[in-house]
This record gives C-alpha cells, structure tokens and sequence, in this order.
C-alpha cells in the first residue's frame, strides 16, 4: 500500500499566490489599455502649421494616417519606442532614421493633392515590409 503525501498550502502562500494572479492580470489589462488609448498624441496644429506625433513601433506607425490640407506646413515629431526604424515619403522625397527612444523632427509643405504612402526603410524584423501609413492631402475648399 502506498503511502500519499499530502502537500497542504499555508493561508499565507494561497494569499500571495491570489496577489500575484491579480497583479498579472492587472498588468495585462493595463498594457492593452494603454496600447488602444494612451499612445503619443496626435496633435493638429494651428491655421496653415500642422504638427503630428507619429511613433514607430514594430511593424507599424501611429497614426496609420495623417490628414492635412494642401498648402499647409506639416511637421512631424517622429519617434521610435523598440529598434531603429526609418521613414520614407517618395511624393517630398524625404528620408529619416530614428533611433529608440529619440525623437527625428521632419518638415515639408504639403503642396501636392491625394493620397501618399510612407515606410519604413530600416529592416526592423519579420514585419518590416507592412509598416506603412499615409499622409492625405485634401483640397483647400
């Protein structure tokens, strides 16, 4: 006849094992949050100055677009928050590089109509060919 051992847990360690799961799950509801809601602002800026906030992030941009009107200045505060990423805007022929957690600043005036496409130009993993986002440049009505 085998003899069972029982392992009996003490009101401590179910305490601080319940304390854990629900810092866990705290964090993980707190990370996603913060993903879908509290991520760089995106800003529009005043009369013909449009200022916007984009972060890279593997594999994508925040905001996938940013709307401007022609004529307007446009400057973005591109920044990284993982690995090296790049930024290139064929329509202004503009190309940026930025480091993780530093911030590249980039300029031009939005003198063209439709809808652009940027990418990222510095391999950043598995994802890189789908990190893309657009400038849209509507009329001036």
């Amino acid at each position: 006849m085998e003899n069972k051992i029982q392992v009996k847990k003490s009101w401590f360690e179910r305490l601080m094992s319940l304390i854990i799961l629900i810092i866990i799950v705290l964090a993980t509801f707190g990370v996603t949050y913060w993903n879908e809601t509290s991520r760089f602002p995106v800003l529009g800026g005043e009369e013909d100055t449009k200022v916007f906030y984009v972060t890279a992030l593997m594999w994508e941009y925040y905001p996938k677009e940013i709307r401007v009107l022609e004529g307007d200045d446009v400057i973005i505060h591109l920044t990284s928050i993982d690995v090296p990423h790049g930024i290139y805007i064929e329509a202004w022929n503009i190309t940026s590089n930025v480091a993780p957690n530093q911030t590249e600043i980039i300029e031009f005036k939005a003198d063209k109509v439709g809808n652009f496409e940027f990418y990222c130009i510095f391999y950043c993993g598995i994802g890189h060919e789908d990190m893309r986002a657009y400038v849209i440049v509507e009329e001036k009505g």
